[in-house]
């Protein structure tokens, strides 16, 4: 042993030297070949913009294979942005395509909610008052061909493709129906298509509370917010609950005229602060045209953007109450310039104020990742939601009445809920599809509906024979029983069985929210503020209006 050792040793620094000499052949390599001089790029570069010139010129003569133009020069505009914020982006003229279809409000084409579930396009919801609803789709339906070719496998975009068309153009599509042994043959004609904005909107069992949640601000959400109050007030609405939970934002003037809806008129609803000429303004309320009532705005940790001027603007006026978890926190405002291939940079034009003055813009300087997961963070982390210290949440600002809020990292909700956690076992219920795949089946047997849905939402619950076999159906899908998970969530899980029931039931994502917010804590904490809502709004100068 001892000889091995010596000897090993005793080799040791020969290897040694040929590695180094392997390097320094390396180095030697890479410093003789070919520098700054021998493909024409003069040395000695200095400013930022020379030096990516240079960058440019030596990829373009030196990179060992031919460069993809127009990647490179794309990826150096997403690089560039990235360095400004986190919301200046690069928007390809394809994807920018999608973003206005979503932002305009509607499309052409056969009108679906859908899915694809297993390699298979299967109907989540039929559009009301769309060739898909006229034709009588449902949801579970599976289209499992579009014009004679098997839809087996498709993907999304290939959806797309396939089903939407110009206005007035025909396809023909065969769908499985659960229950039905021979594929439904239907010629549908494409027509337009709303994008939704409203995405709920009905009256509670009390007879009198409204529920309209908003789950984006596009070019059409003022009117539909118009059509849903009015609906609602006729069937006798006094006081509403606008959910803007996971709204991430949209059209800063839809913001404010949404909230224009519940102030009395000369009233700051946001201001916006820019560099350039043209990007600083003061929006103002109008004059309401709906009677005054008691109102409560739900928030959470992925409301953002637009959707936080609504409640800023209701929480500094005292206007009403907001309810939830900390907001996202963004108060900046992005202006699309569109270039000439139809691409798009959104670049960050202003910041906006609340009426009180607060930005409430979380910072990023500790990177994108954290910036995305910190607001999550504080949005579901029980020590956080004791409210922070106001150290840690910055300047104070004063409301109408002399509340104390405050800005740098979103809205903090007047009253904090507590989103609740799953367990584990109820987490993969949800996140593998498990339940959802099941309820669907489930509603397949049983068919028709056997009661009204008043009668349903009241008093339909899924048998302990059925959740055995949702238990069984689990188990088959790798995911064993575990008894503590499903007591600590079965309230939860069971009334998300009872929505995707009544959606595939009723036929109407309607029914699907009307059974969700049953149970639902934010909700129910709501119902019980109306009284501090109305008190508060009434307090100091404001007037009612109607």
């Amino acid at each position: 042993m001892a000889h091995d050792d010596r000897s090993s040793a005793s080799r040791r620094p020969s290897f040694l030297l040929m590695i180094a000499a392997v390097l320094v052949a390396f180095m030697a390599g890479l410093v003789v070949s070919d520098g700054p001089e021998a493909v024409g790029i003069p040395t000695g570069s200095t400013s930022p913009e020379r030096k990516f010139r240079d960058v440019i010129r030596l990829v373009d003569h030196a990179y060992v294979d031919e460069p993809n133009d127009s990647l490179m020069y794309e990826g150096a505009i997403v690089g560039l942005l990235e360095q400004l914020d986190p919301h200046s982006v690069y928007i390809p003229p394809k994807e920018q395509e999608a973003v206005d279809e979503t932002m305009q409000g509607e499309f052409s084409g056969i009108g679906i909610q859908f899915d694809i579930r297993d390699g298979v396009i299967t109907v989540v919801s039929p559009i009301p008052g769309t060739p898909a609803d006229r034709m009588g789709l449902r949801a579970g339906d599976q289209i499992v061909e579009i014009e004679g070719v098997s839809a087996i496998g498709i993907s999304n975009d290939d959806v797309r493709k396939k089903l939407r068309g110009a206005e007035g153009t025909q396809v023909n599509i065969s769908v499985r129906r659960p229950g039905k042994s021979e594929l439904i043959k239907l010629t549908l004609t494409r027509g337009k298509i709303p994008i939704h904005s409203v995405e709920a909107s009905f009256l509670l069992d009390d007879g009198k509370t409204g529920y309209i949640m908003i789950s984006q601000f596009t070019a059409v959400t003022e009117s539909e917010l118009e059509q849903a109050l009015d609906d609602l007030e006729r069937q006798g609405m006094t006081q509403l609950i606008l959910d803007l939970r996971g709204n991430s934002g949209g059209y800063r003037v839809q913001a404010h005229e949404v909230a224009d809806k519940f102030l009395t008129a000369d009233q700051v609803i946001l201001t916006t602060k820019g560099r350039a000429e043209g990007t600083s303004d003061t929006l103002w309320s109008t004059s309401n045209t709906h009677a005054y009532m008691p109102l409560i705005v739900l928030v959470s940790n992925g409301t953002a953007s637009a959707s936080e001027i609504v409640a800023g603007a209701i929480q500094d006026l005292d206007r009403g109450l907001v309810l939830g978890q900390p907001t996202f926190g963004k108060g900046l405002v992005q202006y699309p310039f569109e270039l000439n291939d139809g691409s798009v940079v959104r670049i960050t034009i202003s910041r906006w104020y609340t009426p009180t003055g607060r930005c409430v813009q979380r910072p990023w300087e500790d990177g994108i990742g954290e910036y995305l997961i910190g607001a999550y963070r504080d949005g579901s982390d029980l020590d956080s939601l004791e409210i922070s210290s106001p150290d840690s949440l910055g300047e104070p600002y004063f409301t109408r009445t002399g509340r104390k809020v405050y800005g740098e990292r979103g809205i903090q909700p007047d009253v904090l809920i507590h989103p609740g956690l799953l367990s584990d076992y109820g987490a993969d219920m949800l996140s593998e599809r498990i339940l959802f795949d099941w309820s669907q089946e489930l509603a397949s047997q049983m068919g028709q509906p056997t009661m009204p849905f008043d009668e349903f939402l009241r008093s339909w619950q899924p048998t302990r024979a059925q959740l055995r076999d949702l238990f069984a159906y689990a188990a088959d899908r790798d995911l064993e029983y575990d008894a503590e998970g499903w007591t600590q969530d079965a309230d939860y899980l069971e009334n998300q069985i009872r929505a995707e029931v009544a959606q595939r039931l009723y036929n109407g994502r309607n029914y699907l929210w009307q059974v969700l917010i049953n149970g639902d804590a934010t909700v129910d904490s709501a119902l019980t503020r109306m009284g501090e809502a109305d008190a508060l709004a009434r307090s100091g100068s404001l007037e009612e209006s109607g």
